[in-house]
């Protein structure tokens, strides 16, 4: 996939350049912030967690009246969210009242390194100050996960107890697709680089997780997949022009 997305920015960037006679206008930018995640789809029960998003990126404004951008981006996120389980008995033939008596949640942490490309659509203020939104489509390549839990149940009868707990999983799948809608602000500084402050969406195209069951029961299985809010902030900065084509 990462090959992919640098093969579609370099055979994009060469287009338009060739087609361009101005010196070229690209960049790079660093940023950082939170990520609000949750499962969601076809199990109930899910919950929202918070993790770290961070990365870089390289961009290039497209377009003789450099109103486009598109920008390629490397990071990390912490992506994930939270899981009730219930323990179903009742199939055994057991109290339905018994499913209450049991009950899991678990915060998952999936630590992934996430690779995206957008297009921007920008506008420029009075005050050189630029606003965009854009939209753009990535992988998220998990490369270890981590599950906090608390447990409940009633391990003697009558007698209930709560156990916590951390511990490494291998439950979510490798690698998963979602798509971004981003809406950004760009502050110029009186220093060479700028602010910019940005809220991206991601909406999960693939399963995080095919086969779950929130009352741990091969007959009630779905997939879930991970969605997060991040609002993060950074700099952003233009390399320097390179000579125009005679």
């Amino acid at each position: 996939m990462l090959t992919v997305i640098v093969m579609t920015f370099t055979s994009i960037y060469n287009e338009v350049n060739a087609q361009n006679t101005t010196a070229s206008k690209y960049g790079w930018g660093l940023t950082n912030g939170i990520s609000v995640n949750n499962f969601t789809y076809d199990q109930p029960h899910t919950g929202i967690n918070l993790g770290y998003t961070g990365g870089g990126f390289i961009d290039r404004t497209i377009g003789n009246e450099n109103k486009f951008r598109l920008r390629l981006n490397l990071g990390y996120t912490g992506a994930g969210g939270q899981l009730n389980t219930f323990k179903d008995d009742t199939r055994y033939g057991f109290d339905n009242m018994f499913t209450f008596k049991n009950t899991k949640q678990s915060n998952y942490l999936l630590h992934s390194v996430d690779t995206w490309l957008s297009l921007f659509y920008q506008k420029e203020t009075k005050n050189n100050w630029k606003y965009y939104v854009g939209v753009g489509a990535g992988m998220e390549n998990k490369f270890f996960e981590s599950e906090r839990y608390e447990k409940t149940g009633e391990f003697v009868s009558g007698i209930y107890g709560t156990v916590q707990n951390q511990q490494f999983t291998n439950r979510f799948e490798n690698y998963w697709f979602n798509g971004n809608l981003t809406a950004g602000i760009e502050l110029p500084t009186s220093k060479k680089v700028n602010f910019i402050i940005e809220a991206r969406y991601l909406y999960g195209l693939t399963a995080a997780r095919k086969n779950y069951s929130y009352i741990e029961y091969e007959g009630v299985m779905g997939e879930i997949r991970t969605n997060a809010f991040q609002l993060t902030l950074g700099v952003r900065n233009m390399f320097k022009p390179g000579k125009a084509k005679k």
